[in-house]
């Protein structure tokens, strides 16, 4: 059944495949700068909503390549070594003549950030889908923009405002956040399928260990998400951070996957999907998707970056029913909208941003 699904699937990517090589095209050819003046014209929605679909896109490669049985941290090695390359070339076009002071301090922040919201967060996601389907883990990637809520106010980034409308949209939708996101997890009426072929774990046994590395993963990625902010108001050299966050990243996770793989033909690739799925996520999801999250959470912060998040659960699922054959569950489970806590703190967030332009306006 898993040889069928992935003669399928190929077959399948190719329109999506063309889609984001056109994409990639378009912004090489509109360059970095014009990509900002854009975007601050329409608001960094959009590009939020694009790296959602890089992501989801990525998520449903890795399921299939890493059903295989390659290594997820060889194959985070060859992904950072590409997003190395991509974001630095990037950086040396549109940033060489700007970037700013690189000190000390700084690097040990970069150094930091890819511990923890690179090496420490695509590690546990990544190995977390040899044990369960990409469509669970992303309803766990739901809960992110509660966790980074609950960890900006621990770190004193946000505030708990019970006496004000978007304080209370907060609190409601990180509740509607985790409610929506177990729900989706353990609660499912009956299967609709586009295909009788599916790609499914090779490890469903150890389901309990794929979602407590998912939450390791999203703990680790909310985090780094509060810690972009000050990041790049200290180094406001989005592209240039990225190249050497993904330097370092390429770095620690090299030591994790030599300590974990020592023949040689556990890092030999293959000339087929593995080389899609190391371009995708390579250029197109370590590199410009967390080059919007790090110029968005410097202009909007990081619970405005976080309340897009859940999106990704949408279009992994959309990804998941259209390529590879797995179900949708429709029923009871359904009558709780996990995807709710997005409207409602990305709502209330606009809110806010709002009734602060007002007063100025008048």
């Amino acid at each position: 059944m898993l040889a069928q699904s992935l003669s399928i699937f190929p077959e399948r990517a190719v329109l999506l495949l063309l889609l984001l090589l056109l994409l990639l095209l378009l912004l090489l050819e509109m360059g970095i700068s014009s990509i900002k003046n854009t975007l601050s014209r329409i608001a960094p929605h959009g590009s939020l909503v694009l790296g959602q679909v890089i992501t989801a896109s990525y998520v449903v490669l890795s399921k299939v390549i890493l059903v295989q049985g390659i290594s997820s941290t060889v194959f985070l090695v060859y992904q950072f070594i590409l997003a190395t390359a991509f974001m630095g070339a990037l950086a040396f076009i549109f940033e060489r003549n700007k970037m700013p002071p690189l000190t000390f301090r700084i690097l040990l922040g970069i150094f930091f950030l890819a511990l923890i919201g690179v090496t420490l967060a695509q590690i546990m996601l990544a190995t977390a889908l040899y044990f369960i389907s990409s469509t669970i883990e992303s309803s766990v990637l739901n809960m992110i923009p509660a966790i980074t809520y609950i960890l900006s106010l621990i770190s004193r980034q946000e505030k708990l405002e019970f006496n004000t409308l978007w304080g209370v949209g907060k609190v409601f939708g990180t509740v509607v956040s985790v409610s929506g996101a177990l729900t989706l997890m353990f609660w499912h009426g009956s299967t609709i399928r586009l295909n009788a072929v599916a790609v499914d774990s090779a490890a469903s046994n150890n389901w309990g260990l794929g979602l407590f590395m998912v939450v390791v993963g999203v703990v680790a990625f909310s985090s780094w998400i509060l810690m972009l902010e000050p990041m790049t108001k200290s180094f406001p050299a989005e592209l240039s951070m990225t190249a050497i966050m993904f330097f370092f990243a390429t770095l620690q996770t090299g030591v994790v996957a030599a300590a974990l793989n020592h023949k040689a033909s556990q890092w030999k690739l293959t000339w087929d999907l593995e080389l899609l799925n190391i371009f995708v996520g390579g250029a197109l999801n370590s590199g410009l998707a967390n080059f919007f999250v790090a110029w968005c959470a410097g202009l909007k912060g990081p619970v405005f970056v976080a309340s897009f998040s859940p999106l990704g659960l949408l279009f992994t699922t959309i990804l998941e029913f259209l390529f590879l054959g797995h179900g949708l569950s429709s029923g009871r489970a359904n009558s709780m909208d996990p995807k709710v806590d997005a409207r409602v703190v990305a709502c209330v967030h606009y809110l806010e941003e709002q009734m602060k332009v007002i007063p100025t306006e008048l």
